[in-house]
């Protein structure tokens, strides 16, 4: 690539600092570091983050941004299989939070990293209890003992919604719950299928939502109706999603541990060009379409995966082009 020196017969503007609001394909000589800069199309990226402190699959999480969020609870065999520990977050780094009251797998879960809820699970149980940040407190219970195995959950602690549920081998439940921060109703409408109200992955708010698998379904809540969606690019199951109708990200999945990942843009499913370098399914994601985590899951390792990737979609963005 040429140096600005060499870019002889173009005019590109000299300025000391970045432009603070340019154009894309917009190209400028930032003098004080000597450099030539661009407002350009970076690439979707997929990047190593922090470890969680225990390894664990199928368990809760949520969080409302790529650097703010949550897991808790799940089946852990490094220690008694199914554990109560809570870790935070920050982008960078997992750190200890307030234990669980009891150790689940398989819960509903939605919210962020300070208002988090988590309903059912493994064994199967209709308690509820909700974060604040530090500490867990018990909440009323959902209409039905269930687990969600794997992704019928979306809004947040105070307005959540719950889809179907596993309840014993053979019987899954179609019934949809709503949460409104204290209690939790069972709702007129069902979901379409309840065979298919397991290994599904939902994302969005408690009246607008989308819910990705198994096989290639894909549908649209809006809080009071299901509408199917165009076809996932790749079917799978026991994936992770975060984002909303208007534009999501699914990360991993079944059958085996998948290193897919699908993006919604509000019409269409794509596979992404990258990939997870871990696969793996029954995980948690947080954050956006645009920038999300997976962590933890079933990996088939003896322990499951306490790995943490990051993804970035395509954006445009100031980069360097070259120095000199």
């Amino acid at each position: 690539m040429a140096t600005y020196r060499e870019l002889y017969g173009v005019r590109v503007n000299v300025v000391s600092s970045n432009l603070s609001n340019p154009k894309e394909g917009e190209v400028w000589y930032n003098s004080t570091l000597g450099q030539l800069k661009g407002y350009v199309l970076a690439p979707a990226s997929i990047s190593s983050g922090g470890n969680m402190t225990l390894a664990r699959g199928q368990l809760g999480g949520c969080g409302a941004s790529q650097n703010s969020g949550i897991v808790f609870g799940g089946e852990a065999p490094s220690v008694p299989t199914i554990t109560a520990k809570t870790e935070e977050y920050d982008g960078t780094s997992w750190s200890n939070g307030g234990d669980a009251p009891t150790g689940k797998s398989d819960m509903h879960s939605s919210g962020t990293q300070t208002a988090a809820l988590w309903g059912g699970g493994s064994p199967t149980s209709s308690a509820s209890y909700l974060y604040d940040g530090s500490s867990w407190t018990g909440t009323g219970a959902m209409t039905f003992a269930n687990r969600d195995v794997y992704g019928g959950s979306a809004g947040t602690s105070t307005a959540a919604l719950s889809i179907g549920g596993f309840i014993s081998p053979g019987n899954y439940s179609s019934t949809m719950q709503n949460f409104d921060g204290s209690s939790w109703t069972n709702i007129p409408q069902t979901f379409p299928s309840a065979p298919k109200t397991s290994n599904f992955a939902t994302t969005g708010t408690q009246t607008a939502c989308i819910s990705a698998g198994p096989g290639t379904d894909s549908i649209e809540w809006d809080g009071s109706t299901w509408t199917a969606t165009n076809n996932l690019a790749t079917p799978l199951n026991s994936a992770v999603h975060s984002g909303t109708v208007s534009g999501s990200v699914l990360m991993g999945g079944g059958p085996g541990y998948k290193t897919t990942i699908q993006t919604w843009d509000g019409t269409n499913w794509s596979n992404s060009p990258i990939s997870l370098s871990t696969g793996r399914s029954q995980a948690v994601e947080a954050g956006t379409a645009s920038a999300s985590y997976i962590a933890g899951g079933v990996d088939g390792s003896p322990t499951n995966s306490a790995a943490t990737e990051e993804f970035n979609a395509a954006a445009v963005a100031t980069k360097t082009l070259t120095t000199g």
